[in-house]
């Protein structure tokens, strides 16, 4: 209860940022979809079809399963989640995040999921997205869990990583890969200072 708990409260936190971030960029009366289909053309459009973009978008249920898992936690048995709605919405704007859908570079190491989420629409209709946080890239399958497309994550490899560990927040492997993305970034971010060039002698 205490996880869901908090859970539930970083969800909401993350709903309002989300909100003041989609009244920046559309109408205060647009929603989440319509701020999703107005980067079609520039975005998830160029590399799957409505058909399968409304099964994500019109999912009634959507399951998270933890695949790649410490040895050590192998006789677990949390390892599938149900999103809550709130969850749900987020996944949706950032799968659907132009950035996610500019190319599949080839890259040395096989895909290789840690994280699977299947969305179930009316009808059954069902497809599955796969994350590999280590290489960067997202899958999706169809119902018969045969490849549709793969693409890189280019800015959102971090934050669906965030989401993923909220959903399992005792997981070892996801707390090390969240730690591990922490240091890259505070890598990237520090710039040592640099003296400057001493023309005294010249």
């Amino acid at each position: 209860m205490h996880i869901m708990k908090r859970l539930i409260n970083i969800i909401s936190a993350m709903t309002i940022f989300m909100t003041s971030l989609i009244c920046c960029q559309a109408n205060p009366t647009d929603d989440i979809r319509s701020l999703i289909l107005s980067q079609k053309e520039d975005g998830y459009g160029k590399v799957m079809k409505d058909s399968i973009a409304n099964i994500i978008m019109d999912a009634k249920q959507v399951t998270c399963h933890l695949l790649s898992q410490n040895p050590l936690d192998s006789l677990r048995e949390d390892t599938v989640r149900n999103l809550p709605k709130g969850a749900e919405t987020i996944l949706q704007y950032l799968f659907f995040n132009k950035s996610n859908f500019t190319g599949n570079k080839t890259v040395y190491g096989q895909f290789t999921p840690w994280a699977r989420y299947t969305f179930q629409a009316k009808k059954k209709r069902t497809v599955h997205l796969e994350l590999d946080f280590g290489l960067s890239k997202w899958r999706l399958l169809n119902h018969d869990m045969k490849e549709i497309c793969m693409q890189d994550m280019k800015e959102c490899n971090g934050q669906m990583l965030h989401l993923v560990s909220l959903l399992f927040p005792k997981d070892k492997i996801l707390n090390m890969l969240i730690n591990n993305l922490n240091l890259k970034d505070n890598e990237k971010s520090s710039n040592p200072i640099q003296l400057p060039a001493d023309n005294s002698n010249k």
